[in-house]
């Protein structure tokens, strides 16, 4: 039977409804919100990367012991992230918070660089005819995870992972993964997305290098975590491991229509939180829930200037989502916290509490001893302490109007 009230809905549904909580009488304590979060935020950036390097991109971060480990894309060249480029690389770089947080903080000096591999190396038994790209990482106890892809000779992008040993500093057990789907087990590759996505009844539209890039979160001893493939728009992709060699399929999100670049994932409250980037000059991204224990999906929700990597972060209290609301300039970015509704009632399932300016973007946080820390694309890639304000608007109204003599 159908739900008559999803049925009534129109196709640009939540699009303007952040309007019932983004109003005039919120503006000003949102405006201060802003300006001291981003004042408070911009003064803990540290970059970290080399000097000899001149881009960077597709950060992720964990913090174990007083010690980070961040894994990106960088490149002492001037192509960027170009497929074929000679002089990208994936890297590891490890470094003391401690450090990172002093005033006499030198990258070059106090950061280790650990090069996983780029266009022409051979890993895994599988040699790279395009760069390696877009990481994710996760600790299992003491052993730190690295995943990323590479297009192989065989014409098909691939994904991979490594172990880091963080005692010794060294890599061991290159593995190229595979996917599990309906009990059979296939190579992870953009080929064998393909193949699922048929048997859902959407677009095979899988081509390219595979982007698995979201948080890894743990659930009654499984790891989930989302992607998609970056060349052509497609549905993308839920798994779930144990091992970090064998991903099982968990879902299509296949509301995600246009997606052709990035998901964010976060487990919290027994539900999958997954904010789905869409295509270029879409100007919106997808919110939504897929319920672990009923094995469900909520209704959809338009995030308005969602472009680029979005990312979910916790305090333990709440849900928060970042996301940045420029399509090329990128200086912008939201601070939102998720507000758990069905998706469906008269409010948004998001309230925006604050806005980065010139902070940068593809941010990743990891929580660390109560605190939230950031890597992101800034040129290159920047390491910070998100120093997120919040002021209540009743106080800051009442300020501005014994202020003004009012």
């Amino acid at each position: 039977m159908a739900n008559n009230a999803y049925d009534r809905l129109p196709d640009d549904y939540g699009v303007f409804k952040q309007f019932c909580s983004n109003n005039h009488y919120v503006s000003l304590a949102k405006t201060l919100s802003s300006a001291v979060s981003t004042r408070d935020t911009a003064a803990t950036m540290k970059r970290i990367t080399h000097a000899s390097n001149t881009y960077g991109h597709m950060g992720q971060l964990l913090i174990r012991d007083g010690v980070c480990y961040a894994s990106f894309l960088q490149n002492s060249g001037s192509d960027g992230e170009s497929h074929s480029s000679t002089t990208s690389e994936v890297v590891l770089a490890v470094f003391p918070l401690a450090r990172v947080q002093a005033e006499d903080f030198d990258p070059d000096r106090d950061v280790v660089i650990r090069r996983l591999g780029g266009l022409g190396d051979s890993f895994a038994g599988q040699h790279a005819s395009s760069i390696f790209k877009d990481n994710s990482m996760c600790f299992v106890g003491d052993e730190l995870y690295i995943l990323f892809s590479f297009v192989a000779e065989d014409g098909k992008s691939h994904m991979f992972r490594v172990k880091y040993d963080i005692r010794t500093g060294t890599f061991s057990e290159e593995t190229m993964l595979q996917l599990s789907y309906k009990g059979v087990l296939y190579d992870f590759t953009d080929e064998t997305l393909n193949l699922i996505y048929r048997d859902k009844g959407v677009l095979p539209n899988a081509k390219g290098l595979i982007e698995l890039v979201s948080k890894w979160s743990e659930y009654n001893g499984e790891y989930y975590a989302t992607g998609v493939t970056i060349e052509l728009e497609n549905n993308g992709f839920i798994v779930k491991t144990t091992d970090f060699k064998t991903m099982t399929l968990v879902d299509v999100p296949l509301f995600n229509t246009h997606g052709a670049a990035e998901i964010a994932s976060y487990i919290f409250r027994d539900k999958l939180y997954v904010a789905c980037r869409q295509n270029y000059g879409i100007p919106y991204l997808y919110l939504n829930a897929y319920d672990l224990q009923k094995g469900t999906w909520g209704r959809e929700y338009k995030v308005p200037d969602g472009n680029v990597r979005p990312w979910f972060y916790s305090d333990g209290k709440d849900l928060y989502l970042m996301h940045t609301v420029e399509e090329y300039v990128r200086r912008y970015t939201n601070i939102s916290r998720v507000l758990y509704c069905n998706f469906l009632g008269a409010c948004s399932p998001i309230e925006t509490i604050a806005t980065l300016y010139d902070c940068g973007s593809y941010f990743a946080v990891c929580e660390y001893e109560g605190k939230p820390y950031f890597v992101c694309t800034k040129d290159t890639i920047s390491f910070g302490e998100l120093k997120i304000r919040s002021y209540p608007p009743k106080e800051v109204n009442d300020k501005l109007m014994r202020l003004l003599e009012l």
